[in-house]
């Protein structure tokens, strides 16, 4: 298979790395400009794509990454995007600082949801990041693309507390990670990514509305795409977090197992009642991972 890239106004790539060598699952962003910059870097397996994408656009050298969160499906092919890239650069929440240059612990925190066989097979084994590649992330950072353009650092807890979104002054595409949540291909609506620790519904929603407060033309995620209509993405997002949560509430006495069960039926017959084809709803319940949503959720603040 190789990378899709998709050519969005000004010189905004959308870059498929084929995570888990699935199409469709994880998309990293690359500005072109006078001086550019990359937007997540996905999976370690996903390097690969990444590389072959890039060079695809005459692009040998990549100064410069801006990375969304620590969860491994964002950040985990950094190592070696710095080994390859001369003078390389990452730009990320402090917690880098910490987890990036020996990652065992982060690695061994998500082994322990998705298994250290899973993670290996799908996402990768994590190459350490030294430390004088990496640089802090601080809300209202700016990056200067050159001409005029900036691209802003927006601290976005609430899906994680490490998150940072990013805004691009030209284009007015907000770059959100994983903090709207999930969009996968063929469908167009939101569906709630909320996952432990650090889930908190308060927080997120708090996050969403105040980035409703910027003027946006788009937004990108990472699960996945450049989407229009951003306002209404935001609202249903909001909605849809606040339908989850009061599920949840209702199904205590269930185990995490049998909770995620009665959520998936009862997200499917939701998606059914909307008319959503089968297809759509098949694409996002393969793609789901819904103990890991009743977990973030039973263990938030709610």
């Amino acid at each position: 298979m190789q990378p899709e890239i998709t050519k969005f106004n000004d010189s905004v790539y959308q870059i498929d790395v084929l995570m888990e060598d699935k199409p469709g699952r994880m998309s990293c962003y690359y500005i072109d400009s006078s001086d550019p910059i990359l937007i997540e870097v996905g999976p370690s397996n996903s390097f690969p794509y990444l590389v072959s994408a890039l060079n695809s656009l005459g692009i040998e050298n990549v100064n410069r990454s801006a990375i969304t969160h620590l969860h491994l499906d964002h950040v985990g092919g950094i190592g070696h995007v710095v080994e390859k890239y001369k003078n390389h650069f990452v730009y990320i929440h402090e917690l880098g600082l910490k987890h990036l240059p020996n990652p065992e612990k982060l690695w061994n925190a998500v082994a322990a949801i998705y298994t250290e066989d899973w993670l290996t097979e799908n996402w990768g084994k994590i190459k350490p990041t030294p430390i004088e590649n990496i640089k802090i992330l601080n809300d209202g950072f700016n990056f200067d693309l050159g001409n005029n353009r900036k691209l802003s650092s927006i601290y976005s807890p609430g899906h994680a507390k490490h998150h940072f979104s990013f805004y691009d002054s030209l284009s007015k595409t907000i770059f959100m990670g994983d903090t709207l949540g999930l969009i996968y291909p063929h469908g167009d609506f939101v569906q709630p990514n909320l996952p432990p620790p650090d889930f908190n519904r308060d927080v997120l929603i708090k996050t969403l509305e105040d980035i409703s407060k910027l003027e946006l033309n788009y937004i990108g995620i990472a699960h996945f795409g450049i989407h229009e209509n951003p306002y209404k993405l935001i609202d249903d997002a909001i909605n849809s977090i606040d339908k989850w949560v009061n599920f949840v509430k209702d199904i205590p006495e269930l185990s995490n197992q049998e909770a995620a069960k009665k959520l998936q039926e009862w997200v499917t017959q939701n998606y059914k009642a909307l008319k959503i084809d089968n297809q759509t709803i098949s694409n996002y319940m393969q793609n789901s991972n819904f103990e890991m949503q009743i977990w973030g959720l039973r263990n938030s603040s709610i």
